[in-house]
């Protein structure tokens, strides 16, 4: 019966952590960015839009979005990827929390957020 109630408290707490994710995700529209490095400058300011693509080489999930990004990112030019173990300060102006997570910025302010997988038309329809 202990085990029973173990496993109940885990499968608990990951829907808690996943509801906590996803609060903290939908907190970030609206956000200004500020300080972006060279390549994601562009999307700072002015009538700038597009899409950030936050991913990590160890996510299971990344490995199917990936190239779903890679076909945006030959049609469109305002499509960024960032590895966030290679740039982690980038996820954090972001406020990223979790991968795979596409942004989608306008004007430099943070418009929409998408956790986890999502197929080509939905992220188009943004750009």
């Amino acid at each position: 019966m202990i085990i029973l109630y173990i496993i109940l408290g885990i499968f608990l707490l990951l829907i808690l952590m996943q509801f906590i994710t996803v609060s903290l995700a939908k907190k970030t529209k609206g956000k200004h960015l500020t300080d972006l490095n060279n390549r994601l400058k562009i999307l700072e300011g002015g009538k700038s839009k597009g899409l950030v693509y936050f991913f990590s080489p160890s996510c299971h999930a990344c490995k199917s979005q990936t190239p779903i990004i890679k076909k945006i990112q030959s049609k469109h030019r305002n499509v960024f990827d960032v590895d966030i173990s290679r740039d982690l300060d980038t996820a954090r102006k972001f406020g990223v929390k979790a991968t795979p997570t596409t942004v989608v910025v306008e004007g430099g302010v943070i418009i929409q957020v998408f956790l986890g997988v999502k197929n080509r038309e939905i992220l188009e329809k943004y750009l």
